[in-house]
């Protein structure tokens, strides 16, 4: 049986770069053994899937990744973050570097230097109109 590569490759980039698949699931797909999907993976440079997302949400609910990133972005610790999903604060720094590859006190510090500079552009504004004698901010 002659097995066309094209598709073969296109599938399996597929599955693993959108459904993040491993080689495991891909293999029961195509009906072939775990080591022949890892080579033929391999074979196209593809590298493995993430599977990190995936399995987040299927533990913690569908929306778990949007409300974790929600929780982020309007300022949650990750003390309370980790209470809501109920894991520990050190899980939740873990799961932050998973998901925006980077240190959760790094995110922290460029938060507050972006409250400080719109804390100082507030101030400038309030002395400016009142040094302009207009009231109005």
């Amino acid at each position: 049986m002659k097995i066309d590569k094209g598709h073969i490759e296109q599938f399996i980039r597929t599955k693993v770069e959108l459904e993040a698949l491993s080689d495991t699931q891909i293999a029961r797909l195509l009906n072939v053994g775990t080591s022949t999907a890892s080579h033929w993976r391999n074979k196209f440079h593809i590298k493995p899937a993430d599977k990190f997302q995936r399995k987040f949400k299927e533990k913690y609910g569908p929306d778990a990744l949007e409300y974790f990133d929600m929780r982020i972005r309007y300022g949650a610790t990750l003390r309370e973050i980790a209470r809501y999903f109920r894991f520990s604060r050190e899980y939740a720094r873990q799961v932050y570097n998973k998901l925006y590859h980077g240190p959760y006190s790094a995110h922290q510090r460029q938060r507050e230097q972006t409250i400080l500079r719109s804390a100082k552009i507030q101030s400038v504004k309030a002395r400016c109109s009142v040094v302009n004698g207009s009231g109005d901010s």
